[in-house]
C-alpha cells in the first residue's frame, strides 16, 4: 500500500511539473511585447568586399580610325575622304568628345565596322561598401540597401586587328557607383550555429556625374545573384560570407550622330560582413542578476545582462564559457587532465 501511495505521488508530481515547464515556455513568448518581437525579425547588415567587372562593347556602325602612338577614334560617316575625317570621337566609355579634322595619311589604319565588328574588352575593379535591412519571416528574408562603390577601370583591349588597332584607356582611373536595392532571399540550410541562404538583389544605380555623363547615357537595373554562408557568433550576431554573380549594361548616344553603343558589365563579387539581429526582448533592468539564459522576473521575459554579444548561448543554460579548461586545447587529449 505504501509502495502505491510512493508512485502514485511521483506521478502526480511528474504531470505537476510538465504543465508547469509547459505553462513557462507558452509564458516566455506571450509576455514578450508585440512590438519587441516585431523587431526582433529585423537585420542589419554591413559588409566590405571585392568585385571584378568583365567590362565589353562593340563598334558595329562607323568606322574606326588608328593613327599611330594615340588612342583610337570611331567616326559616323564613310571614309570615302581625301585626307581628313570631319567629325571624329573619343572617350565613348563615358562621356564622348568631338574631334574634328582628324588627318589621315599613310600610316593611318581605317576599318570600316559595317563589315566587321571591333569589340574591346577591360577587366574593371569594384570595392563594393554595402549597409542593408531585412525582415525574416518563418524561412524567407525581404529588405533593401544601400551601397557606395568605388571603381578602377582596367585597359580597353581590341578583339580583332590587335597589331594594327591599339588599346587605349578610359579618361579616369577612379570612379564610384550609388546602389539602391531591393532584396529577396530564402534559407536552404540551416544548423543550430551555421545558414546557407539564397538571396538576390534587383535595383538601380549611378555613376559619378564627372565621368558619365547622364545626358547621352540610358541605364537599365542590375540584377545580383548570391549565396549567403552565415555562422552565428551569438543569438544576435552572425558573420558570413556571400559569393555573387552580377549583369547590367548601360547604352551611351555618340552626340552629332547616328548610332549608339550598349556597354555590357557582367561581374563577380564576394563579400564579407557581419549582421545584427534587433533584440526581441528587454534587457534584464536587475544589475546584480548574472542570469546567462533569457529568463523571467515576474511575469515577464528579458535578457541577460551578462552575456557577451559575441558568445553562443547555449539555449540549455546558457554558459558563458560551457567547456571547462580541462576539456580544452591540448588538456582534451589526456587521460586525466589535472
Amino acid at each position: 500500500m505504501n509502495r502505491a501511495k510512493a508512485v502514485l505521488f511521483i506521478l502526480v508530481i511528474s504531470i505537476t511539473n510538465s504543465f508547469a515547464q509547459g505553462n513557462l515556455k507558452k509564458s516566455s513568448g506571450s509576455n514578450i511585447n508585440p512590438f519587441r518581437r516585431f523587431i526582433g525579425n529585423i537585420t542589419v547588415s554591413g559588409s566590405i568586399g571585392y568585385g571584378a567587372t568583365f567590362n565589353s562593347h562593340e563598334i558595329t556602325s562607323g568606322g574606326i580610325i588608328q593613327n599611330p602612338n594615340s588612342a583610337p577614334l570611331i567616326f559616323d560617316n564613310t571614309f570615302a575622304v581625301t585626307d581628313s575625317i570631319s567629325i571624329a570621337y573619343t572617350n565613348w566609355i563615358g562621356n564622348p568628345s568631338v574631334i574634328r579634322n582628324t588627318p589621315i595619311d599613310t600610316t593611318s589604319f581605317l576599318l570600316g565596322t559595317d563589315s566587321i565588328a571591333v569589340k574591346y574588352k577591360a577587366l574593371g575593379t569594384n570595392i563594393p561598401i554595402n549597409v542593408s535591412v531585412h525582415y525574416v519571416f518563418d524561412r524567407y528574408r525581404i529588405g533593401g540597401g544601400f551601397a557606395f562603390e568605388p571603381y578602377f577601370v582596367g585597359e580597353y583591349r581590341p578583339g580583332v586587328f590587335k597589331g594594327e588597332l591599339e588599346s587605349f584607356k578610359a579618361d579616369f582611373k577612379l570612379s564610384y557607383y550609388l546602389r539602391w536595392y531591393f532584396m529577396l532571399g530564402g534559407e536552404v540550410f540551416k544548423t543550430q550555429r551555421n545558414m546557407i541562404v539564397v538571396d538576390a538583389k534587383v535595383g538601380t544605380y549611378n555613376q559619378q556625374k564627372k565621368h558619365f555623363n547622364p545626358d547621352v547615357i540610358k541605364k537599365g537595373i542590375f540584377f545580383n545573384l548570391g549565396v549567403r554562408f552565415e555562422h552565428s557568433l551569438s543569438e544576435y550576431v552572425k558573420v558570413y560570407l556571400r559569393p555573387s554573380v552580377e549583369f547590367k549594361n548601360y547604352t551611351i548616344t555618340i552626340p552629332e550622330s547616328t548610332y549608339s553603343i550598349t556597354h555590357n558589365l557582367p561581374a563577380f563579387y564576394t563579400n564579407i560582413g557581419v549582421t545584427w539581429r534587433l533584440p526581441d526582448r528587454n534587457k534584464c533592468p536587475i544589475s546584480s542578476c548574472h542570469t546567462q539564459i533569457n529568463h523571467h522576473h515576474g511575469r515577464k521575459n528579458y535578457r541577460s545582462r551578462v552575456h557577451p554579444f559575441w558568445k553562443w548561448q547555449d539555449p540549455d543554460y546558457g554558459q558563458n564559457y560551457p567547456r571547462l579548461v580541462k576539456y580544452k586545447g591540448k588538456n582534451k587529449r589526456k587521460i586525466n587532465p589535472y
